[in-house]
């Protein structure tokens, strides 16, 4: 494993995995501008790099992340290309899973980061919240047009309009999370996850990511063609030939 500090943020090179770990504890993970640029930066290389199959983002210290850091937060959104604007974009086009460990807090760009998350694993004790209105503004990162897509309109406006708190066995009830699980299991069980989505083919597993978070635009039958022509290049590729050849080996595949 290799390390690498940035600005409050961990980078840690886990063979095929790269673990993000927000990492100001005396704010609860309040991100900061710092943060969302190493965060940038690092998401753009993973990207690039063939060698990351998957991307593990977490907080430290039993939380996740408060939000934005309120001093720096007129930055942060305003202005022209603000960071965290760029950063969710980067977030939302990020081509390999994503998978979310969250404990403690979420708040808002906490939870609605989670919404362009693969997968998301909450301890028992974590805490989701979407202030944006009870603050003045309006929800961000696409959560409006997410959110209502994953829970139903009134469940959404519910969340949005009011800026409740609502609590980890909620939020599998409505489908943001996983699973819930202890806090002494939760590490070990994204671990244990992320390791298996770096086992898979990693083409055939970005080409499934794609097609997954495409939005349903023609219907059912245009998704259906999608697929077909996708799944067509991958049956004539090296990664169904590698594990054809397994298979008939009796081995694990090695993707490169």
């Amino acid at each position: 494993m290799s390390t690498e500090t940035t600005p409050q943020i961990l980078v840690d090179r886990l063979d095929h995995a790269l673990r993000l770990t927000l990492s100001s504890p005396r704010t609860k993970n309040a991100l900061t501008i710092g943060m969302f640029e190493a965060l940038i930066a690092a998401l753009d290389d993973a990207a690039q790099d063939p060698s990351v199959r998957a991307v593990w983002l977490r907080g430290a210290d039993g939380a996740f992340t408060s939000g934005n850091v309120m001093a720096e937060f007129a930055q942060t959104v305003g202005g022209d290309n603000p960071v965290a604007t760029r950063f969710l974009e980067r977030l939302a086009a990020f081509p390999k899973p994503i998978v979310a460990q969250v404990e403690g807090p979420a708040i808002a760009i906490g939870t609605t980061v989670l919404l362009h998350c693969d997968m998301v694993f909450a301890s028992e004790d974590a805490k989701f919240m979407l202030p944006f209105v009870s603050l003045g503004v309006v929800p961000e990162a696409g959560s409006t047009y997410l959110l209502p897509k994953l829970v139903g309109h009134a469940k959404a406006a519910e969340l949005l309009y009011l800026g409740g708190k609502f609590d980890a066995a909620e939020a599998l009830d409505i489908g943001l999370v996983n699973k819930v699980l202890p806090a002494a299991e939760l590490e070990d069980t994204v671990a244990r996850t992320v390791q298996k989505l770096c086992q898979q083919p990693p083409e055939a597993l970005a080409k499934a990511k794609a097609l997954v978070r495409k939005p349903l635009g023609g219907g059912l039958e245009e998704r259906m063609a999608e697929e077909m022509a996708v799944f067509e290049t991958c049956f004539t590729g090296a990664e169904y030939a590698e594990v054809a050849a397994a298979m008939r080996e009796k081995r694990k595949p090695v993707f490169k």
